[in-house]
C-alpha cells in the first residue's frame, strides 16, 4: 500500500489521510432549524410577531416582499448545502498515466462561480436598509499592522498559535493529551502527538509558556511521556491503536487499528522526530524516552522490528520518507544513513519546469519540506535549495495566475482532507489529490496558513507577507489558534484550528527568532 509515496507492507495503512475527514465530525442537519424558524416567522401575527420584534416601520406589502426574500435566501442556502453534501467528489478523476511536464496555464485555475445570494441581499436591503449588502473590512491583523517582522511580532504569532493548545481548547484538561481537531474531535494519532510535543518545546523556547507550573512545559511533557509509557496497546498486534481518545487515553476504537492491522510507519517517524528533539531539549528525559522507544522493559512496541522497512526504502525519493526516516535514525544511527540516500535520490532526479522555475521531478508538497527544515537537527543542505525553489515557484504561480500558492496537506472546503502537490506523483505540477491519489479536476487550491507563515519565516518577502495578510483579513481572529486556511475562491471553511497547523506555525516562529537574534 502507498503511504505518502512510501512502499509499506500490505497490512499497513495510511493513518494521516482520513483523520481530517473524521476531525470535521458529522455535519449536523441545518434543515430542521431553518424550517422551524421559517414556520414561526410566517405564523406570527402581522402586528405582534417577527416584524414588530425588530421594530421595522414598513407597510404590509413590503413585509411580504421581505418575507419572500428571506425565504429565497434560506432555500438557496439549503439547496447549495444539499448539492455539496450529496456529491462532494463530483470533480474526481483518475490519476493520469503520463509524466507530462507541461506548465499549467492560468486558465487551468477557474475563477469561482458567482453566487446568486448577493443580488437577493441587495434586493432585500432596499427595504428601509433592513439588511446591509456589504460588510466592513476587518481591522488590520497582526502582520498587516506591524511595521516589519521582528522577534516581538513573531512572539505574538507564536502566542496566537499556542492559543490552540490551551486546556479545554486543543488539550484535554484532565489527561493533558491533545485534541487533533480541537473540541470538534477529541482524539489523536502518533503524528498528532508528535506535533503536540514539538509545539510544547517551541512555545517554551520562545517564552510563550513557563517551564514550571500545572500547565508549564515540564508538566505537559510529563503527562505525554506517562501516557506513552502506559498506554494500552492492541492485544493482538502489540502496536499502538491508530487513534487514542484524549479524554481518557484509551484506544479510540471507532476509527482505530484493529487486530488485522499493523502500525503506521510514517506516524511513528513523526513521533520519533519529536522525541529525539525532546531529548535535545531536556537531556534529563533521555532514559525515559530511550526505554520506551527501545522497549527496554519488554512491555512496549518493538519499533526495532520496523527497521527492515526503512532499509527497503533506500531507493525512495519521498520527502515524507526523508523526514520520518530521520526520526528512526536518531535512535538507530547505524541504519546505513538512509535519509541521506533519499535526499541524494531527490537531488539526482530528472527535472521539471513550471513558470520558468526548475524543480526535481519528485513528489513535492510543503508539509514535510518545512518540517524537515524547522525540526530536524543538521538537516540536509539540499533542503535549503529545494525549499527556495519551491518558494520561487509559488511566487511565480501567483504572478501568472493572480492566486496565492501555499501548497500542503489539510482540510478543504468541499473535498475533505487533501494533498496539494507542487510536483505531483504522476509528474505533473500544481495538482490536488485525496489520500487514494485521485486527482481533483478544477478544485480551488487551499492557501494554507502554515505554509504562508513558513515562507515568511524563511524569506520575509513582500509576497509572503502579502499572502499572510490576505489570510488574516479573510479568516477569523486566531483566538483559539489559526485556521488551516482558505481556498482561492475565498471559502472560509477550510478547516477549523488544529494541531498540525498551529504546531508548524510555532516551528516557523521559533525558526525566525533563532535565526534573527538582533531583530
Amino acid at each position: 500500500m502507498l503511504i505518502k509515496g512510501l512502499a509499506l507492507p500490505s497490512n499497513s495503512r495510511s493513518c494521516r489521510d482520513d483523520i481530517k475527514l473524521v476531525k470535521c465530525g458529522k455535519i449536523s442537519s441545518i434543515l430542521k432549524p431553518l424550517r422551524v424558524s421559517l414556520h414561526r416567522t410566517l405564523e406570527a401575527e402581522p402586528e405582534k410577531g417577527f416584524t414588530k420584534a425588530i421594530n421595522w416601520r414598513i407597510g404590509r406589502k413590503k413585509k411580504y416582499i421581505l418575507a419572500l426574500g428571506i425565504i429565497a435566501v434560506i432555500l438557496i442556502s439549503c439547496f447549495t448545502f444539499l448539492s455539496l453534501k450529496s456529491n462532494p467528489k463530483a470533480n474526481v478523476i483518475l490519476p493520469q498515466n503520463n509524466n507530462s511536464t507541461t506548465t499549467p496555464s492560468p486558465t487551468a485555475h477557474p475563477k469561482p462561480k458567482s453566487s446568486p445570494l448577493p443580488n437577493i441581499i441587495r434586493i432585500i436591503s432596499g427595504i428601509n436598509g433592513a439588511v446591509q449588502a456589504d460588510t466592513q473590512p476587518k481591522p488590520p491583523g497582526l502582520i498587516e499592522s506591524s511595521q516589519g517582522m521582528n522577534t516581538t511580532v513573531w512572539t505574538e504569532v507564536a502566542e496566537n498559535a499556542w492559543a490552540f493548545f490551551k486546556p479545554g481548547v486543543g488539550v484535554d484538561q484532565v489527561t493533558g493529551l491533545p485534541y487533533a481537531g480541537g473540541t470538534g474531535f477529541k482524539a489523536f494519532t502518533d503524528w498528532d502527538l508528535g506535533a503536540y510535543i514539538q509545539a510544547v518545546i517551541d512555545a517554551q523556547e520562545i517564552g510563550v509558556i513557563p517551564t514550571n507550573g500545572t500547565w508549564g512545559s515540564d508538566n505537559r511533557l510529563n503527562m505525554v511521556l506517562s501516557f506513552l509509557e502506559n498506554r494500552p496497546l492492541n492485544n493482538t498486534t502489540g502496536w499502538p491503536f491508530w487513534f487514542y481518545d484524549a479524554t481518557n487515553g484509551k484506544g479510540y476504537l471507532e476509527n482505530s487499528t484493529y487486530a488485522s492491522d499493523g502500525v503506521d510507519v510514517v506516524d511513528t517517524g513523526k513521533l520519533l522526530v519529536a522525541l529525539s528533539n525532546l531529548i535535545n531539549y531536556n537531556s534529563s528525559l533521555t532514559t525515559r524516552i530511550d526505554s520506551l522507544v527501545w522497549n527496554v522493559n519488554q512491555n512496549r512496541s518493538n519499533y526495532a522490528s520496523l527497521l527492515p522497512i526503512i532499509k527497503n526504502n533506500s531507493g525512495s525519493n519521498s520527502l515524507y520518507a526523508y523526514y520520518c526516516w530521520t526520526g528512526f535514525e536518531s535512535f538507530w544511527p547505524q541504519q546505513d544513513n538512509i535519509p541521506n540516500q533519499i535526499m541524494t535520490n531527490i537531488s539526482n532526479s530528472s527535472t521539471i519546469s513550471t513558470y520558468n522555475i526548475t524543480l526535481p521531478d519528485t513528489p513535492i508538497t510543503c508539509e514535510p519540506l518545512l518540517m524537515s527544515i524547522f525540526e530536524l537537527n543538521n538537516s540536509h543542505p539540499e533542503l535549503t535549495s529545494l525549499i527556495k525553489e519551491v518558494y520561487q515557484a509559488s511566487e511565480a504561480y501567483y504572478e501568472a495566475t493572480g492566486s496565492y500558492a501555499a501548497f500542503s496537506e489539510g482540510s478543504s472546503p468541499g473535498n475533505g482532507y487533501v494533498y496539494e502537490w507542487v510536483v505531483a506523483p504522476n509528474g505533473s505540477t500544481w495538482q490536488i489529490t485525496n489520500s487514494s491519489m485521485y486527482y481533483y479536476n478544477g478544485m480551488n487550491p487551499v492557501i494554507f496558513y502554515k505554509v504562508a507563515f513558513g515562507f515568511l519565516a524563511l524569506y520575509n518577502t513582500t509576497f509572503a507577507r502579502s499572502m499572510v495578510t490576505s489570510l488574516e483579513q479573510a479568516l477569523p481572529t486566531p483566538t483559539n489558534g489559526y485556521f488551516d486556511g482558505m481556498d482561492t475562491g475565498k471559502s472560509l471553511d477550510a478547516g477549523s484550528p488544529g494541531s498540525d497547523t498551529n504546531s508548524l506555525i510555532l516551528d516557523a516562529a521559533l525558526y525566525y527568532i533563532q535565526n534573527n537574534p538582533d531583530s
